[in-house]
């Protein structure tokens, strides 16, 4: 987070209150959240004509989130999607709180070409051998196509000072993602089981934040080339170092 941001005085107008949670990359504050502060702050104005806001010293203090009970067969379609009932709630100085409820949105679909950092368009989730070539599914004749994990796992969001980045309009933020398996080949039978039986990719996707609202947007993808560990396997539990770096770790049977 941006304490720097965070210690600063909370005024009533919709743009400083925007701008005091956008301000941190890991508060999760989309459109909904939003529309649902400019509510909190007021009218799309900053100031209302003729009126003078009154004086506040409050500042942010803590961010919490509230869990969701899982969904269960009393509601078969919550269970056939991802469903979200979780919130954010931020706490101030004065006592006062905001609670926003969170949503899903992916930046891609295991499977998807998406732009690659380096140039051109990569698979999402892709599969590479040892020497960086994708590996093929050819388990289909006539469809063969590079195999895609459908198990993303362990993934970490950092922020870097001052970065500069190409295609980035906001403010950078970059996410490591670790993909652990991919479950069976296009035949979609035991035995076409593909558990374990490929090196796991890892990504580092290049993400620009809106300064305004603090929605991510994919910007790029990039394989990290492991071949020189001669590749990860089944890649699970991850979390952010407190050097600001991705730990990752294996699954061990």
């Amino acid at each position: 987070m941006d304490h720097k941001n965070m210690a600063q005085p909370l005024d009533i107008s919709r743009r400083k209150a925007l701008k005091i949670l956008a301000g941190a990359p890991m508060l999760p504050l989309g459109s909904a959240a939003a529309a649902s502060l400019l509510s909190a702050c007021g009218s799309g104005n900053d100031r209302v004509a003729g009126t003078t806001p009154a004086a506040s010293t409050a500042v942010f203090t803590a961010a919490s989130f509230g869990g969701m009970a899982a969904p269960s067969l009393a509601d078969p379609a919550a269970m056939a999607t991802t469903t979200v009932g979780s919130t954010l709630t931020a706490r101030f100085s004065d006592g006062s709180s905001r609670t926003y409820k969170l949503a899903y949105q992916p930046f891609f679909i295991t499977g998807d070409l998406v732009p690659n950092t380096a140039g051109g368009t990569i698979v999402a989730g892709g599969y590479f051998d040892i020497n960086n070539q994708p590996i093929i599914d050819r388990s289909v004749a006539g469809k063969e196509r590079q195999f895609f994990s459908d198990c993303p796992d362990g993934t970490s969001l950092i922020r870097l000072d001052k970065p500069t980045v190409k295609g980035v309009k906001g403010n950078p933020v970059f996410a490591v993602v670790q993909f652990e398996y991919t479950t069976r080949d296009q035949t979609q039978t035991t035995a076409g089981d593909m558990y374990g039986k490929l090196p796991s990719p890892i990504a580092v996707l290049t993400l620009d934040q809106d300064p305004a609202t603090g929605k991510l947007t994919l910007v790029s993808y990039s394989n990290v080339d492991t071949s020189g560990a001669h590749g990860l396997w089944i890649t699970c539990g991850a979390s952010l170092s407190p050097w600001n770096t991705h730990l990752s770790s294996v699954k061990l049977h």
